[in-house]
């Protein structure tokens, strides 16, 4: 187990690439959605979310072997399967830097903060809610329905998990990894979301010296407030860096047609091989500027020598915030659950190489199915929520001028 071999990594990508082409074969529509989706001027950022997402399945498979033969949680011993993670992490918090704080640069005081607001709820919650009821009533099925803690800390549970904090669900030891303790994530995403504005106003809108040391004083506070549990960690936070210093990079015209080259094309792969093999963490300040370099390119619109543009790879970019948030979940009942219940060993490799690639293909058929019942439905619910808001705004505008006092 100390070397473990990349070509499990590749055969389950191909799995999963193959079982999205399928899908989309099976569902017209979809592919009528990727057409448009195609034409998107960030289609090669679209189509880098699917390996993210899917990369972090593998890494935290490896993880659940690793647990299964020795007892202990700890990255992979190989700098592949580790970058798999941790690399996939801090280029998601990049794409989510690149693409806000694009919108920010081009929006500036038009930007619509309510709608901002409304989408990120939407986008975050509707799948989520599903998924921590899960993990809920699956901790009470294991402890046979018994309620084992009072009823102010159950409720305390509750809160907690719905702002992406994961204690022990009655008394249930090291609840989050039911779902490979996924949502640490977001909780780095919502400062961010939250942060934005301020840094807006900082950087973008530009007001005295006193709006800058209030908004400072406000970044710090939520920074405090958002990890309240667990502190945020800063080089996690400087992934996001990556993602801001594109956004400056695309309004370059000359770095901008750079980043398209063939020559763009080839360095940014060397620099992500570097980075994946080189090194076994995202966030050291090498690792980091070679992910970022990498990132930049493909921000630029590279699509790597066409590894970007396939409809499959970018079915699995669509559903790539399923197929995170519930992986997790799926490789605990693949690897931990289901071989005990088929009286298995899921340490030997041929136990476990067949689950491995069973779970490659579920994870993309049911990340597929929520996405499209689950995760689309949620963010047109925003979209008619942000209308009912603004409708009702105009309406008590309007009530407000009529009945105000002629002068």
């Amino acid at each position: 187990m100390n070397e473990i071999n990349p070509i499990y990594a590749i055969a389950a990508y191909l799995l999963a690439i193959v079982t999205a082409a399928l899908v989309l074969r099976a569902v017209p529509k979809i592919s009528d959605h990727l057409e448009h989706a195609g034409n998107s001027r960030f289609a090669s950022i679209d189509g880098l979310r699917g390996y993210l997402a899917f990369g972090v399945f593998i890494h935290h498979s490896i993880i659940t072997w690793i647990f299964l033969s020795t007892g202990k949680i700890d990255l992979p011993p190989s700098n592949f399967y580790s970058q798999l993670g941790q690399g996939s992490v801090a280029l998601f918090f990049m794409i989510t830097g690149f693409l806000f704080w694009d919108r920010l640069l081009t929006q500036g005081r038009q930007h619509d903060w309510l709608a901002f607001a409304v989408s990120r709820l939407f986008r975050l919650y509707p799948l989520y809610l599903p998924l921590m009821a899960l993990v809920f009533v699956t901790v009470f099925y294991l402890q046979n329905w018994e309620l084992k803690d009072s009823g102010t800390q159950f409720i305390g549970q509750i809160l907690s998990w719905l702002t992406f904090d994961r204690p022990d669900v009655n008394q249930y030891h090291q609840t989050g990894m039911l779902i490979s303790n996924v949502t640490w994530t977001l909780a780095y995403e919502v400062f961010f979301y939250m942060a934005l504005p301020l840094a807006g106003l900082i950087f973008v809108y530009r007001g005295g010296w006193l709006q800058t040391v209030l908004c400072l004083i406000g970044i710090y506070a939520l920074y405090q407030l958002v990890g309240w549990e667990h502190s945020l960690k800063k080089h996690f936070l400087a992934g996001f860096l990556g993602g801001i210093a594109a956004a400056y990079w695309i309004r370059r015209p000359h770095l901008l047609a750079w980043g398209k080259t063939p020559l763009a094309g080839a360095i940014a792969l060397l620099a992500l091989a570097i980075a994946f093999t080189a090194f076994d963490r995202a966030f050291s300040l090498e690792s980091l500027l070679l992910i970022s370099l990498f990132f930049v390119i493909v921000a630029s619109g590279n699509p790597l020598f066409g590894a970007l543009r396939p409809r499959s790879i970018r079915w699995l970019g669509e559903i790539s915030y399923s197929t995170y948030l519930l992986h997790g979940f799926l490789i605990w009942v693949l690897m931990q659950r289901l071989p005990l219940m088929l009286h298995l060993d899921a340490r030997e490799i041929r136990v476990f190489l067949p689950l491995l690639a069973l779970g490659s293909c579920l994870l993309i058929l049911i990340s597929s199915m929520t996405y499209l019942y689950i995760e689309k439905p949620g963010i047109n619910a925003g979209k008619k929520t942000l209308h009912w808001l603004r409708q009702n705004r105009n309406t008590q505008k309007r009530l407000s001028e009529t009945s105000a006092p002629l002068g």
